[in-house]
């Protein structure tokens, strides 16, 4: 069936915390009807409790970024919903500490699945709809370590890097079709994600952690400072 009204229909990738959380409850007080999706929804209670503080409501899905099929399936679910997509907001994301040697080749397969590959995943399905519709809009949370290298983020901004130039060289290709693509380039955050970057953190050989390890911990202590909160305070 078709989406009835004027509301406008948002997709956002990656919502069960930190900014994709409070984009999909800020978008839907913004009188947006949101599908908030997450690779795994049994970890939606955070995004269900701040959507009933707020008092919105979000259409909930599960989306896995890396793969093929369930990007698919969501979008001709979500199409088969709603009719279109005016606003894909890519905000998933994975990150990964370490230099060049503490970086094994399925850490950085990874780290470019799903910051890199899986946005191109999400922007090849979503297109069609817009270029259809003749209007839509593209943001893609990239970070500040897509415009400037960061110490033991190696693979992160290799991925970051692609998104951004690949974005730049689609923008006004997309710009023709009446499609707007935006970038948002957030510094450290106060979320989840950070926690779980370090909690995936290998400390490799020890010749190796005797090398880097007090280098980044000094590096963590920096980022840490420079934080920004995204706890969902308003």
């Amino acid at each position: 069936m078709s989406a009835t009204g004027s509301a406008k229909i948002a997709l956002i990738t990656g919502t069960s915390s930190g900014i994709g959380l409070q984009a999909a409850v800020q978008l839907a007080q913004a009188s947006f009807t949101v599908i908030a999706t997450m690779r795994d929804p049994r970890k939606a209670g955070l995004l269900h409790e701040a959507a009933g503080q707020a008092g919105v409501t979000l259409d909930v899905r599960p989306l896995d970024v890396e793969d093929d099929a369930s990007v698919a399936a969501c979008i001709t679910a979500i199409q088969e919903t709603y009719g279109r997509i005016d606003l894909l907001v890519n905000n998933a994301g994975a990150g990964y500490l370490g230099t060049l040697e503490q970086t094994p080749p399925e850490a950085l397969r990874r780290t470019l699945e799903v910051n890199f590959f899986g946005v191109w995943r999400m922007v090849q399905a979503v297109l069609p709809l817009m270029r259809a519709a003749g209007s839509g809009r593209i943001l893609t949370v990239t970070s500040v370590d897509g415009l400037l290298g960061q110490p033991f983020n190696d693979a992160y901004c290799a991925a970051k890097f692609a998104v951004e130039g690949w974005m730049e060289s689609l923008a006004p290709v997309a710009q023709r079709l009446g499609i707007t693509v935006s970038l948002i380039e957030p510094g450290a955050v106060n979320s989840g994600f950070m926690a779980a970057v370090q909690a995936a953190r290998v400390a490799g050989a020890p010749d190796l952690q005797a090398t880097y390890g007090p280098l980044l911990d000094a590096y963590l202590v920096q980022v840490q400072a420079s934080y920004w909160d995204c706890s969902g305070a308003a």
